[in-house]
């Protein structure tokens, strides 16, 4: 039956394949020893990519596929490109790891080309092609660009990593992976000028991405592993501590707090380590909720590995990982129709490689009529699957101990065989460095991100209505435009690395996830206050972050509504607008919203602050602490969520974090600045030498106080 289960999932991928356009032709696909799902296709040079995802062929509710975006904006890699599907932990909810689903589908779209008439330059600088590396090693990556460069990042095997502290220097832990052969390449974004300015005209992009670096990792202690990203002992939860030895070893694990402190030690001996944490100290003592980290120590003992049937031929465990290649037709089976279909009947034949059939698959909707898949796309063909070095040198002892004592020699068979492995008797590592694991136990506080890029084009759309009724005028002048002018907004594509760097070093900091949301994930009802059909989100948790385009009502009575307020608003697309004041700040107690802060143009700016205060419709109630954001046209750089959340993570105030942020980003990246950007804060008094750690609550006895601060001059 495992054997069974691992074809659909096969037979999902190489099928597929046949689905593409002909650009789009799948060369290949397999999964990793830890079951990530590889993805190869032949490309086009300059292309920019978006991978889906479905869990079924048909969904009976929406009568068909239903593609959900698995990774967006993935650059070509030249003729051909692979990606890795190991989950997305980025957005809410998350994409889990294939390895915890059933069976998985894809397809790749083409998304759009480069338009920068130069693309930045990227390499990796060390380690250097062939190199074999075994511990904690410094990707160094170089990069460079005519433009402003945004976003530089780094994959190991198609898998995206944690960004790095200065952009240029990738820490990696070689334990967390398996032994043997990897891939590493960097990408590189750069782009003509900054985002986020209301009509603020095209800007081109460029993507590059590095020659691969193969390189071998080789090491005693390998797959260092945590079974919670983040771990809450408070919610029921134990941290399962896994690792895999190349050798027969004697194992020590300590958990260490921030400082270096043992707190908890476990001893094992064996090829394999799994030790599950309660969150305790030794003794069952009660430690602290804080940031720990994973000692591991092994050293070799002499005794022989033991040799374990590769799981999946006895019916029982998971199958192997499969590598998967090209497909052969079933006409084009051995003589008879005979085909070898599992790896232990390969090993014995002298193959490297046996064969699965593909399950029925769904009918196909053509033509208005459900016709027979085999009728729209030929045979069904049967899938290849190699069988690894490491599976054909286990079968080969096996086969060959049972063949000397079938013929009566004095060998005799035995549990353990020699295990291939010629590196250090010895090693200790420190985990977790490898994506999506953060380690922390328990949680300081929770944030949330709402964001849009508004998809490749942006939009254009008439103004926010007044109110009043016809003939009087319908339309708000904002951004000091006409009533009846069409506000054109582009795309903010930095608004995603922005979040996500936010996220990442906030679940650092033991920040917990309440939700990230992107375009087609939110809408004006989930930013609204109750008593106008919304849900109040950011109210579910204690920082709220919002990316999006802003306006401001013009100054004069044009840029007023019916009841003579000049609001802000904000822009979620087309004819689709939240004023500021729809939305209502703060809720009480553990999990209540006491910080907020808005990317956005203008929507602080001073004239229209003082017109909503004025008719009582600012959004801050007696809760929320803090409300940041913009009072001018602001730009949108990838940095300001990482730097922003550095600051407040070093327990520095979170009003001169944000402002630090925007300073320190259009210092070094200020292409296309015209104006002069003012960051704005309004809250209670008390509040605002708030930190993440140290805060008072608010009195609403002595009135929101308001305050700009430049960040940029040109």
């Amino acid at each position: 039956m495992k054997l069974l289960k691992q074809g659909v999932i096969i037979a999902a991928l190489v099928t597929l394949a046949g689905l593409a356009n002909a650009q789009f032709q799948f060369t290949g696909a397999r999964a990793t020893e830890e079951g990530a799902i590889i993805l190869n296709w032949q490309s086009e040079s300059n292309a920019v990519y978006e991978i889906d995802y479905a869990d079924q062929v048909v969904d009976a509710a929406a009568g068909g596929t239903t593609w959900l975006p698995l990774y967006t904006e993935y650059p070509s890699h030249g003729t051909n490109t692979f990606i890795a599907d190991a989950g997305n932990y980025d957005i809410t909810p998350a994409i889990p790891h294939p390895k915890f689903a059933p069976m998985r589908f894809y397809r790749v779209m083409l998304a759009e080309a480069n338009t920068s008439p130069s693309n930045p330059t990227v390499d990796i600088t060390s380690p250097t092609n062939g190199a074999t590396i075994s511990g904690e090693v410094i990707v160094a990556v170089s990069s460079s660009s005519s433009e402003a460069l945004t976003e530089v990042g780094l994959y190991i095997d198609g898998e995206r990593q944690w960004s790095s502290t200065d952009g240029t220097n990738f820490v990696i832990n070689t334990c967390e992976w398996p032994n043997g052969s990897h891939v590493l390449f960097a990408t590189a974004k750069s782009q003509s000028g900054l985002e986020g300015a209301a009509n603020g005209g095209t800007i081109t992009y460029g993507r590059s991405v590095s020659t691969y670096a193969n390189v071998t990792f080789n090491n005693l202690i390998t797959r260092v592993d945590l079974s919670q990203p983040f771990f809450e002992p408070a919610l029921g939860q134990t941290q399962q501590v896994t690792a895999v030895f190349a050798a027969n070893v004697n194992w020590t694990l300590q958990i260490q707090d921030a400082n270096s402190n043992m707190v908890r030690t476990a001893t094992g001996n064996g090829g394999s380590m799994l030790f599950s944490w309660d969150g305790t100290g030794d003794g069952g003592v009660a430690i602290p909720d804080s940031v720990y980290t994973y000692v591991v120590s092994a050293q070799t003992n002499g005794q022989p590995l033991a040799l374990k049937e590769p799981p999946g031929d006895d019916g029982n465990g998971p199958p192997p990982a499969p590598v998967l290649s090209t497909s052969l037709l079933a006409s084009e089976s051995t003589a008879g129709g005979w085909y070898l279909t599992s790896a232990k009947q390969a090993v014995a034949a002298g193959w490297d490689y046996y064969y699965l059939q593909s399950p029925p698959m769904p009918p196909v909707w053509t033509n208005g009529v459900w016709v027979s898949w085999e009728d729209v796309y030929g045979p069904h063909p049967l899938n290849k699957v190699e069988v690894s070095s490491a599976i054909r040198e286990l079968y080969s002892r096996s086969l060959s101990t049972a063949g000397a004592m079938t013929l009566g020699a004095a060998t005799s068979q035995t549990d353990y065989a020699t295990p291939n492995y010629s590196g250090a008797s010895s090693q200790t590592t420190r985990a977790p460095e490898r994506k999506p694991r953060v380690g922390v136990k328990g949680e300081l506080g929770t944030f949330g991100i709402c964001y849009l890029t508004y998809s490749t084009n942006g939009f254009s759309s008439p103004h926010p209505q007044t109110g009043w009724p016809y003939p009087l005028p319908q339309f708000v002048g904002i951004d000091d435009q006409a009533r009846t002018a069409q506000t054109v907004d582009f795309s903010i594509r930095s608004h995603k690395p922005m979040a996500e760097g936010f996220a990442q070093t906030m679940q650092q900091g033991r920040w917990k996830q309440a939700f990230i949301k992107p375009d087609g994930q939110w809408g004006p009802n989930d930013i609204k206050k109750a008593s106008l059909g919304g849900n109040s989100i950011f109210n579910t948790c204690n920082f709220g972050f919002l990316m999006t385009h802003g306006s401001f009502g013009d100054d004069g009575s044009t840029g007023t509504e019916a009841d003579g307020v000049r609001y802000t608003y904000i822009w979620l697309g087309p004819n689709t607008t939240v004023r500021l004041s729809d939305m209502d700040l703060g809720s009480p107690g553990a999990n209540g919203l006491r910080w907020m802060t808005m990317m956005g143009c203008n929507l602080l700016r001073k004239a229209n602050y003082d017109s909503m205060n004025n008719a009582g419709r600012i959004p801050v109630n007696e809760n929320l602490h803090l409300l940041l954001g913009g009072s001018t046209t602001t730009w949108a750089t990838p940095n300001i969520g990482k730097t922003y959340a550095q600051g407040m993570l070093l327990n520095n105030k979170i009003i001169s974090s944000w402002t630090y942020a925007g300073s320190t980003a259009y210092y070094y990246s200020h292409r296309g600045i015209t104006n002069q950007v003012k960051y704005a804060v309004t809250g209670w008094p008390a509040c605002y030498d708030d930190s993440l750690g140290t805060y008072n609550d608010p009195d609403t006895s002595t009135g929101l106080q308001y305050q700009e601060y430049p960040v940029y001059t040109p």
